[in-house]
């Protein structure tokens, strides 16, 4: 025993000068080990080498840090004469857990996140012990965000470092340490936008960076060790092949990514890059390749079970076997393949694993190329569900976008292959599993307080509506709870039901939800009608092709309006449009109206259609598509459109509200931009004549100058929207600039205002923190309100976040609105609404079809002014009257 004290006291002063190598620390441990428990010198010498390590209480080496989890066990009593203990101790723990979760040691990284955030409390104000909890505290969150593919986390985990670095003041590593996290950031967002060249560009540059830190850091070996894994594995995304005899190249691979020493998760991740590189993202067809691929992969599940890579070695494991078997043109190695991802499905535990959507899709696969095309349906079904918890756990529109970026695609060909199992309801639960994810997010985090009460967490709902939604870690840690909740998984992923659109149909007095999907390659297009009554059903369409050379020259020439900011005179547009219009009727409009509702609709009323057109059929004018008589398509239906089916079923749900003569109106407040006469006319007249109760801002027709009530500013629309008394009305009317433009690689839709703007973020910001705000009718006779800003199945836009935060009926715009005539078409809406009490999709198709009829006569209570601005333009023309859309109630 005296042995081991003393080559154990030899040792804790080698450590004291820094002189001390990892396998001399492990043998201390096993010496210490040896005495038997509340030996004095075996709490005395661990505490002390602790002390040594951390040189009472800062860093430790990173090849040192595994082992402080094994001395603090050792360490039983301390005496109370040692006050520096409890720092020190502090900081060990902080470190080992940091590099547990940077390791991917078996730990529970959940309780992990709760002691440190525990720590962070109460932590001495010593910068050294500070900085270890805060750092390990960041990692171990970024490690929970990578495992749960939360890209909003990990992005911000780079971000928040930063404020970290500050409390390092003046220390020589401080700068090159902000140039690192810089680098990060770069990488990150490089990774965020799928340029996966620029991320390794970036990966180089930060490789540079880091050289330059001092060893103590413990990042220039841990970046070494990463460079090259993310190289193969980029170069295998791109199918470039990794020249050579592949037991070769896998050994080198294997070898220089892991030694036999390494980690298991170590070994585990260097057979699975291995197997990546001979697999080159799925193109390989070397059966040898493939077949040394495979072996690696088996390896790698063979070094077992207990690390956060096994799913990924069975979905690997599972794609080389599915390879191989389309390579042979058998199905020699599926039943295998099957029994993988269904273990691994089991592993995963749900959606919330970043493995999901991948085991599911390859089990779809597997039940395509059998003929199993039910199975291969409820697989895919189930995959989706995955990008859903993604949109409602990202924090921001980058890592939003980012995580679902396949989601619309999927949906797609998984419909696809519904239809061709002849299950058209489980074809439009499909198309629904890609449309709106992220604005459907917006709608769901409103709910969450009242979702965690139902779910008998009122702990949490208090948190939630006192830390509010960015609070890091909550958001995940409520997803998470609300996953596990059987009633509330299940609402919150899945599509409705045909049966709950159909109830929804019922309320909105609807006759069908209409999917259109553009045509493909050699796929043709489809449309999928949810209908109110009756069968679900489709019809293909061969022409429903959105590169055809008149469509493209019609989304070229919507820009060039007079409602714009910066209008382009273009004098073909009108003919441009024409050729659209009649597009439009051959490849959709004419089929659904011809095919479909002749035969549904028989009471000699015009049926009532709600749209949800994918990608670039969003722009297109369904409501101008014209017969070759040349009736237009509203003349024969009503059109509403809706982002998707989850959101049109919570908007019908919501009780109505009825519009009153109170509310806001806003003409043309003073900008930078040109001056909007007719809109000033337009809104003024809208005011006096049915909202004499509503305040008049901006600015009035006679001599432009500000309207007593208000200039129209930012800050006065923004408080009318968080006026919850009923005093304040519930419609808003908007005749002002409306903004689309891309400012840094980001889409912004805007309210152009006085003294400022309103955009999509701030609108849904401010509604969220009124629940109790009610806003019937919001109005927007502005350029491209109804312009998607994170694409167009997306359908994020101005209007639609509107509809998201609670408003019942929004009309917004499809492109760059006409100053002359769109007053006529807004003043008859609100008549229409008002005088003769339609209902708004009502109003305002009837409102369009007066456009429509040269003869038409205005309505007696229309001003003379307004009047004679008709009678001074073609109101016929399409770009008239058919860039409105009616969403909502």
């Amino acid at each position: 025993m005296g042995d081991e004290i003393a080559r154990c006291q030899a040792t804790v002063d080698r450590a004291a000068t820094g002189d001390v190598e990892s396998a001399e620390v492990a043998a201390f441990i096993t010496d210490l080990a040896r005495l038997p428990a509340g030996h004095p010198e075996r709490s005395r010498l661990a505490a002390t080498m602790v002390i040594a390590l951390t040189k009472g209480g800062g860093s430790v080496p990173i090849a040192l840090m595994g082992h402080l989890d094994g001395l603090l066990r050792l360490v039983e009593h301390v005496p109370s004469t040692l006050a520096i203990w409890p720092q020190v101790r502090t900081s060990a723990r902080a470190q080992f857990l940091a590099y547990a979760a940077a390791e991917d040691l078996p730990v529970d990284l959940h309780a992990a996140e709760k002691e440190l955030a525990e720590l962070a409390e109460t932590v001495w104000d010593v910068p050294a012990v500070k900085f270890a909890v805060e750092g390990a505290l960041r990692t171990v969150r970024a490690r929970l965000a990578a495992q749960a593919g939360d890209e909003s986390a990990m992005f911000k985990s780079f971000q928040s470092l930063a404020p970290q670095l500050d409390q390092l003041g003046d220390h020589p590593v401080a700068r090159t340490m902000r140039s690192v996290v810089e680098h990060m950031e770069q990488v990150m967002t490089a990774y965020r936008a799928d340029d996966m060249d620029e991320a390794v560009r970036r990966f180089r540059e930060l490789d540079e960076k880091v050289a330059e830190l001092p060893d103590w850091t413990g990042m220039r070996d841990a970046f070494r060790k990463a460079l090259p894994g993310m190289e193969i594995l980029v170069d295998s995304a791109r199918s470039k092949p990794v020249p050579g005899d592949p037991r070769t190249v896998a050994e080198e691979i294997t070898k220089s990514l892991a030694g036999p020493d390494s980690q298991v998760t170590d070994q585990v991740r260097a057979r699975l890059i291995a197997a990546g590189a001979l697999f080159r993202g799925g193109e390989e067809t070397d059966p040898e390749r493939i077949d040394v691929a495979i072996e690696q992969c088996r390896e790698a599940v063979a070094l077992g079970e207990d690390h956060t890579q096994y799913p990924h070695a069975l979905t690997t494991l599972a794609l080389g076997l599915l390879l191989r078997s389309e390579l042979a043109g058998s199905t020699a190695g599926l039943d295998e393949a099957e029994a993988l991802l269904v273990r691994a499905l089991d592993v995963c535990g749900g959606p919330q694993h970043p493995e999901w959507a991948l085991a599911n899709e390859m089990l779809a696969g597997i039940g395509h190329r059998t003929g199993d095309l039910a199975a291969s349906g409820r697989f895919g079904l189930a995959a989706q569900r995955s990008y859903v918890w993604r949109a409602l756990l990202e924090s921001d529109a980058a890592g939003g976008r980012a995580a679902i970026r396949h989601a619309v695609r999927n949906a797609i060909e998984l419909a696809r292959v519904c239809l061709g199992a002849n299950n058209v309801a489980d074809a439009v639960r499909a198309l629904d599993t890609g449309r709106g994810l992220m604005l459907y997010a917006e709608v769901e985090l409103r709910n969450v307080p009242n979702r965690l009460k139902a779910a008998g967490r009122t702990d949490l709902a208090e948190r939630w509506v006192k830390e509010g939604r960015d609070s890091e870690g909550l958001r995940r840690e409520v997803m998470t709870t609300l996953l596990a909740h059987a009633e509330s998984a299940g609402s919150l992923l899945d599509p409705p039901s045909l049966g709950q659109i159909r109830a929804a149909l019922r309320v909105a007095k609807a006759d069908a939800l209409v999917y259109l999907v553009p045509a493909e390659a050699s796929l043709p297009g489809l449309v999928v009608i949810a209908p109110r009554e009756g069968k679900p059903a489709y019809m293909v369409l061969s022409h429903l092709e959105v590169k055809e050379e008149e469509v493209d020259r019609y989304l070229t020439a919507l820009v060039n309006r007079s409602r714009e900011i910066e209008p382009v005179d273009d004098g073909s547009f009108a003919d441009r449009v024409d050729a659209l219009c009649g597009w439009a009727w051959r490849a959709a409009i004419g089929p659904l109206l011809d095919r479909y509702f002749s035969r549904t609709v028989k009471d000699d009323r015009v049926p009532r259609i709600v749209l949800v057109p994918m990608g670039d059929l969003a722009r297109i004018p369904w409501a101008a598509a014209r017969r070759p008589d040349g009736t237009y398509a509203v003349e024969l239906a009503a059109f509403s459109q809706a982002a998707s089916a989850r959101l049109f079923c919570d908007n019908a749900a919501k009780p109505p509200i009825k519009a009153g003569s109170t509310g806001l109106i806003v003409g043309d407040p003073a900008t930078a931009a040109i001056p909007l006469k007719a809109a000033r006319v337009e809104a003024y007249a809208i005011w006096q004549t049915f909202y004499w109760g509503a305040r008049y801002v901006g600015r009035v027709p006679k001599d432009g100058s500000p309207s007593p009530s208000g200039a129209g500013t930012a800050e006065q629309v923004s408080d009318w929207l968080a006026d919850a008394e009923p005093y304040a009305g519930t419609t808003l009317h908007l005749a002002c600039h409306g903004l689309f433009t891309l400012v840094a690689d980001k889409v912004k839709a805007a309210l152009l205002l006085a003294s400022g703007e309103l955009d999509t973020d701030e609108i849904i910001r401010i509604l969220a923190a009124v629940p109790e705000r009610r806003i019937g009718l919001v109005v927007m006779a502005a350029c491209h309100t109804g312009r998607s800003i994170h694409g167009y199945d997306e359908a994020y836009s101005l209007g639609s976040a509107f509809l998201a935060a609670g408003v019942r009926t929004v009309l917004s715009t499809q492109w760059a609105i006409p100053d002359e005539t769109t007053p006529s078409l807004m003043f008859l809406f609100h008549h229409y609404l008002r005088e003769e009490r339609l209902e708004p999709w009502e109003a305002l198709r009837k409102a369009q079809v007066w456009m429509l009829d040269p003869n038409s006569e205005p309505p007696e209570r229309m001003p003379a002014d307004l009047v004679a601005m008709a009678a001074g333009h073609d109101h016929t023309q399409v770009v008239s009257w058919a860039g409105f859309v009616h969403g909502g109630h």
